[in-house]
């Protein structure tokens, strides 16, 4: 009989793996093998980055302002004072750097051997994360709109999938068409049923 107040361990599904890696998903499979791993474009943290700029551009008067003036300043405001505000403004926009990169590694498409998983960081506490199995795929589509996304080799991914389920759309995915060629070329080495029925558009 088992000792109350001793309970022994239960024993723990071998084939789920419960820690989430950079090339994996939340719940995935053991025995699932991940085939890639897909950040968005770096393009799409730029407008937070450039507002970080903005922001510690916008510290450089003030900096300046107060070494020239340190004794009026002083007389105002203790220099400790002063310090110690410094101090949290460069540790608020250490923190927003940190976390603006953290999500933007959180945001990812997971290519196993029998999954699509599209994960989205939406802030630093909501997350979506959108499962397509890989014989649901019906048609791939890849677009690249404008001479930015020209330029900096980025677009869009769209996979129309079988029954009711939408769409999927991945964007800011580097080199789409070769992506869009890969998963159909990961969907036929499964020899998945109904590859025939597969196009690219």
């Amino acid at each position: 009989m088992q000792d109350p107040q001793n309970p022994q361990p239960q024993p723990q599904d071998p084939h789920l793996d419960v820690s989430e890696k950079d090339d994996s998903y939340p719940g995935q499979d053991s025995a699932e093998l991940t085939q890639r791993v897909i950040f968005k474009h770096v393009i799409f943290i730029l407008p937070f980055m450039v507002a970080l700029v903005i922001l510690a551009i916008l510290a450089v008067p003030a900096i300046i302002f107060i070494s020239a003036n340190i004794d009026s300043v002083g007389q105002i405001v203790p220099a400790p004072v002063i310090f110690i505000v410094a101090l949290f403004y460069i540790a608020i926009l250490v923190l927003l750097l940190v976390a603006v990169l953290w999500i933007w590694r959180r945001n990812k498409v997971v290519i196993t051997d029998q999954h699509i998983v599209d994960i989205d960081q939406l802030g630093l506490f909501n997350r979506k994360v959108s499962t397509l199995r890989l014989e649901e795929i019906q048609d791939i589509s890849a677009s690249v709109k404008g001479p930015l996304q020209t330029i900096l080799q980025y677009g869009s991914i769209v996979i129309q999938t079988a029954g009711e389920r939408e769409n999927f759309v991945f964007n800011y995915i580097p080199n789409p068409y070769e992506l869009e060629h890969y998963i159909l070329s990961i969907r036929k080495k499964y020899n998945l049923p109904g590859d025939d029925g597969v196009k690219s558009l």
